[in-house]
């Protein structure tokens, strides 16, 4: 992306990345592919698709390997990919939100290079994680967004490199192609709002994103066109998802107001896998915010697509 503003391209990314024009998302009850094409200096969707996976075919969760059922998953996939007619040698993979953990990590001492900076913090996060260090894929960014590692915090998303190689094994032995960009669902939902943002001129206003997924919720606060609030937990479904996402976006809210000395946020950019506009109305009533729905596909039906297209779309040069 030319823009180097927060959100513009996330350039926090789990891979090195690539910028192929199709998407695949595995998620516990589906896999989703979209396709999209630069045509006269715009981007256009082409292709969004979906086969449903049955109940624990996929286990969301950063703690092992997510995919159980590897033959179904595979042919789905399969599935998916033959009706697709665009086929390239890569394509960008999107992972859920808590394939992952993230975290804000102080450094009291200022590394000399990125291999410094990533051992760094793979000690002082070593306790922190389920699993050996050394088993640690660490990729880190500033509040701004921008990779880099001459700040005093930085956000630091951390994947056990056994779950992203089954993700991405995954996709090489059955489409032949390669992951040339994986990712994560909010920050990518987050970088398909910054157009909205940009074109509003809203960058000087604090922010809420709110991305509730089947299996758990993810909430970022952002302010000024800075990151200062990320946190995803576990669906726990002991009551009714929008019951239970307001259970977990009023503490939030709350620090906002208390720790952050936030004076109202202008607008939430809200994505639900299903109960969206209930969501919206309900943070209007509870919180008085109000909240934005981004479709950016040529129908409602594209709305679920969202983070996926966000991943494919934002770092295109016509997306700005």
């Amino acid at each position: 992306m030319a823009n180097k503003n927060l959100l513009s391209k996330w350039a926090h990314r789990l891979t090195e990345p690539a910028y192929p024009n199709v998407g695949i998302e595995v998620n516990s009850d589906c896999v989703r592919l979209a396709a999209i094409s630069v045509k006269g200096g715009s981007i256009q969707v082409d292709h969004l698709d979906s086969v449903p996976l049955p109940a624990g075919a996929v286990q969301i969760t950063p703690f092992k390997q997510n995919i159980v059922e590897l033959q179904l998953v595979a042919q789905v996939m399969k599935e998916l990919w033959a009706r697709v007619r665009q086929h390239p040698p890569k394509v960008c993979l999107r992972l859920q939100d808590r394939c992952a953990l993230t975290f804000m990590v102080n450094l009291e001492s200022h590394p000399e290079n990125r291999e410094e900076c990533t051992d760094l913090l793979r000690f002082k996060l070593k306790k922190n994680i389920p699993f050996r260090p050394e088993e640690a894929h660490i990729t880190y960014f500033q509040d701004s967004g921008i990779v880099d590692y001459h700040a005093a915090n930085l956000w630091v998303t951390v994947i056990n490199s056994h779950l992203l190689q089954q993700y991405e094994e995954l996709i090489r032995s059955t489409i032949g192609s390669e992951s040339g960009l994986v990712d994560l669902c909010t920050f990518n939902f987050m970088s398909l709002a910054h157009r909205e943002i940009q074109q509003q001129k809203w960058q000087q206003e604090d922010h809420l994103y709110v991305n509730l997924n089947r299996d758990y919720i993810s909430l970022a606060i952002t302010q000024h066109d800075r990151l200062v609030f990320y946190r995803s937990r576990e669906m726990e479904h002991h009551s009714g998802m929008i019951q239970e996402a307001m259970e977990e976006i009023h503490p939030a809210v709350m620090f906002y107001q208390d720790k952050l000395s936030g004076t109202g946020f202008s607008r939430a950019f809200v994505y639900a896998f299903e109960g969206s506009d209930e969501l919206c109305r309900t943070l209007d009533q509870t919180h008085s915010i109000k909240s934005v729905l981004l479709n950016p596909g040529v129908n409602r039906d594209a709305r679920i697509f969202a983070p996926l297209l966000g991943l494919l779309m934002s770092r295109k040069p016509e997306f700005s």
